[in-house]
């Protein structure tokens, strides 16, 4: 019975768990990457087990993450690749954000008390979880699509907690290391990893790497000594304070290493000398017009030093996701470039393409059940969730090099009272039609006549 999906995804995750040195683990691991895929809520081992049929010992199925000697990025390389293939000729567009995997145990390796991002700006509510760090790549089947945010790393970034029993020079020994080991150290290491991962595909080590991140990676520690190639576009506050550039034929006298004071963010876009620029653009799901100022070789003193970069202030896009809504983006954006400077309309599309991320944490947690696993093991902790990641990854992909990425008869019809469009299939929709299509499969290998495998 040919399945044209699960036919191109099944090799894709054959790809991956090469990624294992044991040739033993290798197919159980492509079986344990479609239970995770199929099983029930929650998205636990066990439950992986259970889609799978799996009888016998289960034990070999958790020392796949415990014990078994792979790693991570290398789990994700195929996914890297098959991104940069279908991805846009020209520079990688590239995400970078943090996430937070809800936990309720105290001695789960990793788990420490943190911010919780859903509640209200005006009480700020703790909750147990653990910090996972992701870089994506923006992957779209053609100009007409909105992107996809395919995961290319997932990394534990857990804080630096001193022993339960440690002494005050131990304790102070952990804070100044943690100090050094946050989440925008973390954050410059993925993408020099990145960088470095790229290169070694032929035909990618020309290309220009974008980075997009948001505010939390607007400082020294993430923007200072970038990689070769690699651009990063970070939004800043309103009121950062930074300096012109000193120009190639102005002199230096004495020790001034930079030009004159420049007026803040929010001054300098409502300044009505600077000319405003229009652009339009096509975000895959509807024209928007975006109007901005460009303020070139700027300084940012406390960040970059003087390594000079670019100012791209944006006017509020003001728009509605259905008529009578309450209007969106009514605050206005402030971007910091570092690095060379491409071409301003790609950087637009992916700042606007930048929400990918966030939508992706949103499947991979509900849907995917990132973070579901009841695992304890100091490395499956670390090792489940990225396998996870890297899943869904390899579903976005399939889902663009098969189906073009749209939600094709194959599907099951939307109910009546469905009558949003649809631009994409829904990963839900993704994750069922594996699932059927292996029940399907297990069907036609169980019927009279058919030769099992």
């Amino acid at each position: 019975m040919s399945a044209p999906f699960l036919d191109n995804l099944r090799p894709l995750l054959e790809r991956m768990a090469l990624a294992f040195p044991d040739p033993r683990p290798r197919e159980r691991a492509v079986e344990m990457a479609l239970g995770m895929l199929c099983g029930e809520m929650p998205k636990t081992i066990t439950n992986a087990l259970v889609f799978n049929q799996h009888q016998g010992d289960w034990s070999a199925d958790y020392r796949l993450f415990s014990a078994s000697k792979w790693e991570p990025d290398k789990f994700f390389e195929p996914v890297l690749e098959e991104a940069l293939r279908l991805s846009d000729s020209g520079p990688i567009l590239g995400v970078i954000d943090d996430t937070l995997l809800r936990k309720t145990g105290r001695q789960i390796p990793g788990t420490a008390y943190a911010r919780d991002p859903l509640s209200p700006p005006f009480h700020t509510n703790l909750v147990l979880g653990q910090r996972f760090l992701e870089v994506g790549v923006l992957v779209r089947a053609n100009e007409d699509k909105p992107y996809r945010a395919i995961p290319v790393s997932f990394q534990h970034t857990p804080p630096l907690k001193a022993p339960a029993r440690a002494s005050q020079a131990e304790k102070a020994v952990v804070k100044e290391l943690a100090k050094k080991q946050n989440m925008s150290t973390m954050g410059r290491k993925l993408v020099a990893n990145l960088r470095e991962r790229i290169d070694q595909f032929p035909g990618a080590h020309e290309r220009q790497l974008l980075i997009i991140g948001d505010g939390s990676f607007a400082n020294r520690t993430f923007l200072r000594q970038l990689p070769e190639r690699t651009t990063v576009a970070c939004r800043v506050r309103k009121d950062a304070k930074m300096r012109r550039a000193l120009l190639p034929g102005e002199a230096r006298q004495g020790n001034r290493q930079y030009g004159d004071h420049l007026p803040t963010p929010e001054a300098l876009l409502a300044d009505p000398t600077i000319p405003l620029q229009t652009l339009k653009l096509h975000n895959g799901y509807r024209e928007v017009t975006v109007q901005f100022k460009l303020i070139k070789e700027v300084c940012w003193q406390k960040v970059t030093g003087q390594a000079s970069g670019t100012l791209l202030l944006l006017k509020p896009l003001h728009y509605r996701l259905r008529q009578g809504d309450k209007l969106l983006y009514k605050q206005p954006c402030y971007l910091f470039i570092a690095g060379d400077l491409l071409d301003i309309a790609l950087i637009l599309r992916s700042c606007l393409a930048r929400w990918e991320i966030e939508v992706g944490f949103r499947d991979q947690k509900t849907i995917l059940g990132v973070g579901n696993p009841q695992v304890r093991n100091q490395q499956s902790v670390s090792k489940t969730p990225a396998f996870q990641s890297a899943i869904y990854g390899a579903l976005l992909l399939t889902s663009i090099a098969t189906l073009d990425d749209t939600r094709s008869a194959v599907f099951p019809p939307r109910q009546p009272w469905q009558k949003r469009p649809v631009y994409r299939p829904p990963v839900r929709d993704l994750a069922n039609l594996v699932k059927k299509q292996i029940e399907d499969e297990r069907k036609h290998q169980s019927s009279p006549g058919t030769a099992v495998s």
